[in-house]
């Protein structure tokens, strides 16, 4: 059995789907006997299992009051509470440090407490997760005495990134550099996405395993008794949970145009069809969403609980997926809560991962996410029944963990042995 440190700065309570890859990995890492330590920010509060689960919360400047309020940020939410309409970031969190704000904010802080557990307690591995890009760089901030270390990726860094690039030259090459290092240093590295593991072997001639999301098969308790909007039973229910707009080209636009196509042709629509979207909407997207003219087909719920999400997820006749054009990496964590939903999944992506994982699993319909015409008649297909007709799930194993906590160990036993070979080369 081995005994690790995870570093996530995404970790509950904050209320982000990107928290549950380790809330997850590390729960199924202990049940198997190892011994998880998860070294996360304290700016969006605590839970009262902390020190029992072995979690450690060191500063994060991005909850100061003070600090909100000149970048005019909303408050950040209390743990289980609700989540407000968000506002844009400003330039300060997306264009000016590299790779992002929490190397200011938080990374110092964070190698500061990384290097105390390890002068505290022996580690065999320590493990890097990404988003954010940053808290790749407290391990390069270990020195290098530091233990084995695996380097985990769940979106890309500088391959078709998510995010728009930085206007400098200077600032484009730091970036690039500090991809390079990570994934050159580290004594591992593991990609949610295939297609990432892909690049990294192109591009930077470095192997990586493909180690993806999982649906955590604990949550069908908390789904079971969780409240959650109720569905037109006269209507089909085409449902959506999280945020609809991406920064990374993310869009219901044509999925709006389809709808609205469809409401001419049909004037019966509104009778037989729901769009029901449930998660946060920024400023800007709560505009485009009214300016939409869709009120009769689309009902927004506000951001809920996210076992109250689940549970939505399977009281819909048809789950709804929307990924970008420009990213071939993409699948979105709420895939496999879909996939666990025993529901058909209209899933608007076409070329990328959520696409292939869709098809390879028989779980749905997979239509470009800016092609209207097709997407009105994949949702004609749904209302008529044969979308429901074609879902024949297979393979879905390899996506419920243990699996994903199974293959994460073994890439950790593979990362200390070559940690080994460095040191004795």
């Amino acid at each position: 059995m081995r005994k690790l440190l995870v570093i996530a700065y995404p970790y509950p309570p904050m209320p982000s789907i990107g928290a549950s890859r380790w809330a997850a990995m590390a729960k199924w890492l202990r049940r198997a006997g190892h011994e998880v330590t998860v070294l996360t920010t304290s700016g969006f509060g605590s839970l009262p299992g902390d020190s029992d689960d072995g979690v450690v919360r060191s500063p994060d400047l991005i909850a100061d009051p003070r600090l909100r309020r000149l970048t005019r940020r909303p408050d950040l939410p209390e743990p289980g509470g609700p989540v407000g309409v968000d506002k844009p970031a400003p330039s300060l969190f997306t264009r000016v440090l590299v790779p992002d704000i929490y190397v200011a904010t938080w990374v110092p802080g964070a190698v500061r407490a990384a290097r105390r557990l390890l002068r505290e307690s022996h580690y065999d591995c320590v493990i890097t997760t990404s988003p954010w890009e940053s808290g790749h760089l407290v391990a390069l901030g270990l020195g290098g005495d530091r233990p084995a270390w695996v380097a985990d990726f769940r979106d890309s860094w500088c391959f078709e990134p998510w995010r728009e690039p930085f206007p400098t030259r200077p600032q484009r090459a730091l970036d690039r550099m500090l991809e390079r290092q990570v994934v050159e240093r580290a004594d591992g590295v593991v990609a949610v996405h295939g297609v990432l593991a892909e690049d990294f072997a192109r591009r930077l001639g470095v192997q990586a395993a493909h180690v993806p999301n999982g649906w955590d098969p604990d949550l069908d308790v908390a789904a079971e008794d969780a409240d959650a909007p109720e569905l037109d039973p006269r209507k089909l229910s085409l449902v959506h949970t999280g945020k609809l707009w991406g920064g990374w080209g993310r869009t219901p636009a044509a999925l709006f145009e389809a709808l609205g196509r469809l409401r001419a042709e049909r004037p019966d629509l509104p009778e037989r069809l729901e769009l029901v979207v449930a998660g946060r909407l920024d400023t800007e997207e709560k505009r485009l969403l009214d300016a939409a003219g869709l009120e009769d087909l689309v009902r927004h719920t506000g951001v809920i609980p996210r076992a109250s999400a689940i549970a939505l997820q399977r009281r819909a006749d048809l789950l709804l997926l929307l990924t970008s054009r420009r990213l071939s990496w993409e699948a979105p964590g709420k895939l496999f809560e879909y996939l666990a939903a025993d529901r058909p999944i209209l899933c608007l992506a076409e070329g990328n991962e959520a696409a292939r994982i869709v098809a390879e699993t028989g779980t749905g319909v997979t239509v470009a996410p800016d092609d209207a015409g097709a997407i009105a008649a994949s949702v004609k297909e749904a209302l008529s029944g044969e979308v429901a007709g074609r879902y024949a799930p297979r393979g879905l194993d390899r996506y419920v963990y243990p699996a994903p906590a199974e293959a994460m160990v073994a890439e950790v036993e593979r990362a200390i042995a070559q940690r080994g070979r460095r040191a004795t080369a």
